[in-house]
């Protein structure tokens, strides 16, 4: 089966195992991004969220940003040295991975993702530098068990270690039903004192009426996205403790170069915080 991989008069074949009929959050935020590992069911549902909201595009960039600077934070004045990051989406660089070993050049990085044709590009370019080790976990955060258990995982994170969690734009994915902070709190429970998790995730409370758009949208394309309000997204964070700023719109978070001038321009609440 083949589908158009968002670059005009190119087609790219499906590798084994991807449904391109049906809409999936990586490949539509890679077309958010500017990528071309998308196909038409990604597009149509991507544009849909864009009628929504025009500036999902820039929101889109301003949590790769965030990333960014989280795990700069993190590898950096932190001192983690492994990280754990779920839903890691279609690698778009600089990804986790490089940054942190930037800084610290032998941190240890595990990649989880439920699109096979993330696991196919993260397999070719997730590349650790020299003295790092990066790897990727093909699994779901609706079942945490599952990726504590593999092994790929416990070769190679020390989880008696510190362990920088990072759940960006991951979250909303999943239902209330499904019960989100329990599945991130399984996480955040494997990990020792000191470890740290950041998270970004779209906030209700920005503009009820554009979410309830893309809310509608996301049904319409058999996707679950479930904004919530600031008090929802703290609850993730319970029993931990934020670094300043605390949990503040995504662009507010250590922006680079000075305060934004509309912080609340992309419509997600961001943090980090530590394990006491």
């Amino acid at each position: 089966m083949s589908a158009s991989s968002g670059v005009a008069g190119h087609l790219d074949p499906a590798p084994p195992g991807i449904d391109t009929s049906v809409a999936h959050a990586a490949r539509m935020y890679d077309w958010w991004l500017g990528g071309k590992d998308n196909y038409a069911a990604d597009r149509a549902l991507g544009a849909a969220f864009v009628a929504a909201i025009p500036s999902i595009r820039t929101m889109a960039q301003e949590n790769r940003k965030f990333m960014h600077r989280a795990v700069r934070y993190l590898a950096g004045e932190a001192g983690i040295r492994q990280f754990l990051d779920i839903g890691t989406g279609i690698p778009t660089s600089p990804n986790l991975h490089e940054i942190a070993q930037l800084v610290a050049p032998r941190s240890r990085v595990v990649y989880v993702d439920n699109d096979s044709k993330v696991l196919v590009h993260a397999r070719a370019l997730l590349v650790s530098r020299s003295t790092g080790l990066t790897e990727y976990l093909h699994a779901d955060l609706r079942d945490p068990d599952r990726i504590l258990r593999n092994p790929t995982l416990t070769s190679t994170l020390d989880l008696s270690q510190p362990v920088g969690l990072m759940f960006v734009a991951v979250l909303m994915l999943v239902a209330d039903a499904d019960d989100p902070w329990a599945r991130a709190r399984a996480l955040m429970d494997a990990v020792p004192s000191g470890s740290y998790v950041a998270i970004t995730h779209p906030g209700l409370d920005f503009d009820p009426e554009a979410m309830a758009a893309i809310v509608a949208a996301a049904e319409r394309g058999n996707m679950t996205v479930v904004p919530r309000v600031k008090s929802d997204v703290e609850r993730f964070f319970d029993g931990w403790e934020l670094v300043k700023p605390g949990l503040v719109p995504v662009m507010a978070w250590r922006p680079d170069g000075g305060p934004p001038a509309d912080p609340n321009g992309a419509y997600y609440w961001s943090g980090v915080a530590r394990k006491p």
